[in-house]
């Protein structure tokens, strides 16, 4: 019989840096919602900065064929999760650098979009896909996070300090846990890549706003 057992014991060693990615990202969140309402020139101006790179992007994803757009969003995605998690070695910074940024990310969207649309319009353009994208983003940084402060705030149970006399095998289990989070980042990733690119702007059409 099938069981979910074995995947809650994959994430079980990451627990507590999940949350604190989850907390993380809530925080980047509000300081977003903040930025925007007590800073919205400042805001603009990053905006401006960056609205090449976003339309370019989009075109990349929206201008080509369904299939092409959907390997473009799936390899883009796939590829911040990795570096965040790849970099977490340099003591977790980097994970924390883009939960934050990722979370003010919408945080700032939700408020713009929400002023000059509907709150419905933005939860429409975020939640179809989000549900399976947040989560991915949110176990890679874990896993980042694992890797760079497991060391300094618990050595016992730091990646890099396995269990004698066979410290081979703590070695080759940490490497197959952290491929596994990896796998279930790709799927996650892959699920949403669908979803934001043939059903997302179906679903903002619905409410009157498109992408």
């Amino acid at each position: 019989m099938y069981t979910s057992r074995p995947r809650f014991e994959l994430i079980a060693p990451y627990r507590s840096y999940l949350i604190a990615a989850t907390v993380l990202f809530t925080i980047g969140i509000v300081l977003g919602v903040m930025a925007v309402i007590y800073y919205p020139e400042v805001i603009q101006e990053i905006l401006a900065a960056v609205e090449e790179q976003l339309k370019q992007l989009g075109q990349d994803i929206f201008a080509g064929t369904l299939a092409s757009g959907i390997w473009t969003l799936f390899l883009h995605n796939l590829r911040a999760v990795a570096v965040m998690a790849a970099l977490g070695l340099l003591l977790g910074a980097y994970p924390v650098f883009t939960l934050l940024v990722n979370g003010a990310v919408i945080g700032v969207t939700g408020v713009l979009f929400t002023q000059q649309a509907s709150l419905a319009g933005f939860l429409a353009g975020i939640i179809p896909h989000g549900i399976f994208e947040i989560p991915a983003l949110l176990l890679g940084a874990s896993l980042g996070l694992r890797l760079g402060l497991a060391p300094l705030f618990n050595r016992n149970k730091s990646p890099f300090i396995p269990p004698k006399p066979n410290a081979w095998r703590g070695y080759r289990r940490e490497l197959l846990q952290g491929i596994g989070i990896m796998i279930m980042c790709v799927g996650l990733l892959g699920i949403a890549a669908v979803i934001e690119v043939a059903i997302t702007p179906k679903v903002m059409a619905l409410f009157g706003a498109g992408i």
